[in-house]
């Protein structure tokens, strides 16, 4: 249910019934386009980091840049840089996605969620796979983000030791339903 969640937030499902507000408007009433502007103002960083295999780390970030921007190489280039600073990863622009250890695909898939600045980030089970340490260095990551960038993150997990690091607010669900929101 909880990724199932995370689907409803960002779009990519529709609720059978309700609505999602976003921004103060209900993403379910709106049209494709309407909804990918909307995109635009959030990150995904989700279980798998979900990169792009044949680009480099730099040109993961760098395409959503170029899809989404007017912005011009140059200043691309240096966007690109300073995404993969606040994740601790400038020196690894030129890697591809295989040549990366699983948390600095997590770090990878993050600098790639804020490339366009968002309001808000959404987090599909940022430390799934990862050990122990690696996923406290992301929790980490998360809290040290939301603070630097002054954003909201959203992040849906299983792992309640990370849940209670990173939330000032927590719902719990079960089978579908909240229990409890505090």
């Amino acid at each position: 249910g909880k990724s199932t969640l995370l689907r409803h937030l960002i779009g990519s499902l529709c609720p059978d019934q309700g609505s999602v507000e976003l921004f103060g408007r209900d993403i379910i009433l709106m049209s494709e386009n309407e909804l990918n502007k909307i995109r635009k103002q959030f990150g995904v960083l989700f279980q798998s980091g979900a990169l792009f295999n044949s680009l480099t780390v730099g040109e993961n970030i760098a395409l959503l840049l170029r899809e989404h921007t007017e912005l011009d190489e140059p200043t691309i280039e240096i966007m690109v840089k300073m995404k993969l600073e606040l994740v601790g990863l400038r020196r690894h622009a030129n890697k591809m996605p295989a040549q990366l250890s699983g948390g600095m695909k997590k770090r990878a898939g993050l600098a790639r969620a804020i490339a366009l600045d968002p309001q808000i980030l959404f987090y599909d089970e940022p430390s799934a796979g990862l050990d122990p340490v690696t996923s406290a260095q992301i929790d980490q990551l998360i809290i040290d983000l939301s603070r630097k960038l002054r954003v909201t993150s959203v992040v849906v997990t299983h792992e309640m030791d990370s849940a209670f690091s990173i939330a000032d607010r927590m719902c719990m669900l079960d089978k579908g339903e909240i229990l409890k929101i505090g």
